[in-house]
């Protein structure tokens, strides 16, 4: 499901320091090397001894909870996060975050309401529960009790827990663990470089969808190229672009080598304060990926055209990012970058931009190139792809491919989950021959190191965290065999999974069913219209014999009134219907992959 660009994320600072030098060695191990299926399960044992110890619990992470521009402001919105019901809502300066669960019978503090309380002095806003009233600020502490005789003595005692928040990349994120959060402030978002800049210039091209399964199938397959030229067939890449991936572990060295190229692009102003490498990496071997690169070979919109020059990186940034890393040709660098959320087990969320190089403004002056009189036609030219071209193209008409490359996942991907439960079946039985599940089997090795982190910290929701995440519960039972069996349509389901919190496709969407109520009402005035003309036609012609001027000049003037409406009327057809096609895109399109 990966790339649609190519038109182109510990606790104590020093603990985060022990993980990152901890996956180094991991790294180290296997660099240099395709990591096959034997040298896999060498690795996996080193990887088990040095970072048992350093790799970090779930929760005590920053996670990619929403995008911003999907929540509401003057209310409460409900969320989960690692099986934890949560609640966002803005104080009037600030987004904030507290279990969803009020201090006094345990209602949905999500179901409240956010306003200016009469009794705070302050600008900020206050959170409401509906059910007795009770009023709680942006800490998390109970201000007021409205039934006790001092309400606000009597509010002292009570609060409900309270997570930190950031704001990065249009997402707001959270630090589900309190007992941890004095920590989260010294642990960097990882947001690229590219990204940081994107986000300002293209915030409508962010996209947002609810999966109908889990963090660990969503993010083993975002995880690997090799399922792009087959899951995606005519959507990103083609069948025959299916080939043998010469992937290469990176060692530290050549990571940060990666890093400082993304840094010191002109399109770029990132700092070494906004470093953050990813815990793995891996590239397709220099000079290879122009032959192995799905996107690079079905070169879609001829805006990938790669040769021997042409680099393709691939990480991953414990414990949501996955960041894909292409130049082509043309020198103008391409990401596909995701960020996937675990709600609860067999449900997650993902969000996804794709920025490039070629569509955003220039930071920096490039010394290597020397001023020349076709220079202000570059200008005009990038000016008109800002401006015209991506500023639209990069809202809806993006968000649709978008949600045309998910659906081609999420139509096996469930159940694929059901499969494992039903047959009791775990990634340990894949078949895993090629280089190509690299990063997927890595990526799975870590998420059972971060299982027994988790479990270790002793919190008491900790096998409903693990649950959230591996889809497996301690006794080894799988929530999926509990899940509904879904129709291909649910699984296909648009509508409720992206656009009614879209605000970029829920506008299009009202749009487009306007102009359908506007046409449905216009169709029978145009079809009467013409019916009438052309009777009139009729009955003018009928009295030609007589030669009577007034009959001609009807005629005439009929036969004009007649084509105008029957062209009105062909033309609402069609634009009716054309539109009526463009809603469905909104809602549900059948998918197959033969």
């Amino acid at each position: 499901m990966i790339s649609i660009s190519g038109r182109s994320i510990c606790i104590a600072f020093a603990a985060a320091l022990a993980t990152l030098h901890a996956s180094e060695a991991f790294s180290a191990t296997t660099s240099n090397s395709v990591v096959n299926s034997r040298n896999d399960q060498t690795a996996s044992t080193t990887a088990s001894a040095k970072l048992s110890s350093n790799i970090l619990p779930l929760q005590q992470n920053w996670w990619p909870v929403a995008l911003v521009n999907t929540l509401d402001e003057h209310s409460p919105n409900a969320e989960r996060v690692l099986n934890k019901d949560l609640v966002l809502w803005f104080d009037g300066e600030d987004w904030r975050c507290m279990d969803d669960m009020c201090a006094h019978r345990f209602a949905p503090l999500s179901e409240g309401r956010v306003f200016q309380s009469n009794d705070d002095t302050s600008n900020r806003r206050c959170l409401s529960c509906s059910y007795h009233g009770w009023e709680f600020d942006s800490q998390g502490s109970c201000t007021k009790v409205p039934q006790a005789l001092d309400p606000t003595k009597a509010a002292k005692s009570a609060r409900v827990a309270s997570y930190p928040v950031q704001i990065g990349a249009g997402i707001v994120w959270v630090w589900p663990d309190e007992s941890s959060s004095p920590f989260a402030e010294t642990v960097p978002l990882p947001i690229s470089p590219m990204l940081q800049q994107w986000e300002k210039e293209y915030p409508q091209s962010a996209y947002q969808r609810e999966i109908p399964y889990g963090y660990e199938l969503l993010a083993e397959n975002v995880i690997d190229m090799s399922h792009l030229p087959f899951s995606h067939h005519e959507v990103l890449s083609s069948r025959d672009n299916g080939v043998h991936l010469p992937l290469k572990m990176l060692s530290l060295d050549e990571k940060e080598k990666v890093w400082e190229k993304e840094r010191s692009s002109i399109y770029s102003n990132a700092t070494e304060s906004d470093k953050v490498l990813p815990a793995y990496q891996v590239e397709i071997k220099q000079g290879k990926a122009q032959f192995s690169d799905p996107i690079f070979t079905y070169n879609l919109m001829g805006t990938n055209e790669a040769d021997e020059s042409s680099t393709s990186h691939l990480g991953f940034y414990p414990p949501s990012h996955i960041r894909y890393h292409r130049t082509p040709k043309s020198g103008l660098s391409s990401n596909t970058e995701l960020f996937v959320c675990p709600q609860s087990a067999g449900k997650c969320r993902v969000i996804i931009f794709n920025p490039f190089e070629g569509g955003m403004k220039k930071l920096r002056v490039d010394a290597t190139k020397s001023k020349n009189r076709f220079e202000i036609l570059s200008k005009i030219g990038q000016y008109l792809l800002c401006k015209v071209i991506l500023k639209k193209y990069m809202g809806v008409e993006n968000h649709l491919l978008a949600s045309s490359v998910f659906d081609g996942d999420n139509i096996f991907l469930a159940l694929q989950g059901e499969r494992l439960a039903k047959n009791r079946l775990d990634y340990t039985d894949y078949m895993v021959p090629s280089s190509a599940d690299t990063l997927s089997k890595i990526f799975r090795k870590w998420l059972d190191l971060a299982a027994e982190a988790t479990r270790r910290t002793g919190c008491k929701q900790a096998d409903t965290i693990v649950e959230s995440a591996v889809g497996v519960s301690l006794d080894g039972s799988s929530p999926y065999t509990a899940l509904p069996q879904q129709s291909g349509r649910e699984l296909l389901d648009r509508y409720n999974s992206h656009t009614k919190s879209c605000p970029v496709c829920s506008q299009a969407l009202s749009k487009l069913e306007t102009r359908n109520k506007i046409l449905t009402l216009a169709l029978p005035t145009f079809f009467g219209a013409t019916g009438a003309s052309l009777i009139a036609i009729i009955l003018a012609l009928s009295l030609f014999e007589s030669a009577n001027l007034p009959s001609k000049l009807i005629a005439k003037m009929s036969t004009r009134l007649f084509g105008s409406c029957l062209l009105m009327s062909v033309f609402s057809v069609l634009l009716k219907s054309r539109t009526e096609k463009s809603i469905q895109k909104f809602y549900y399109v059948e998918h197959s992959h033969q």
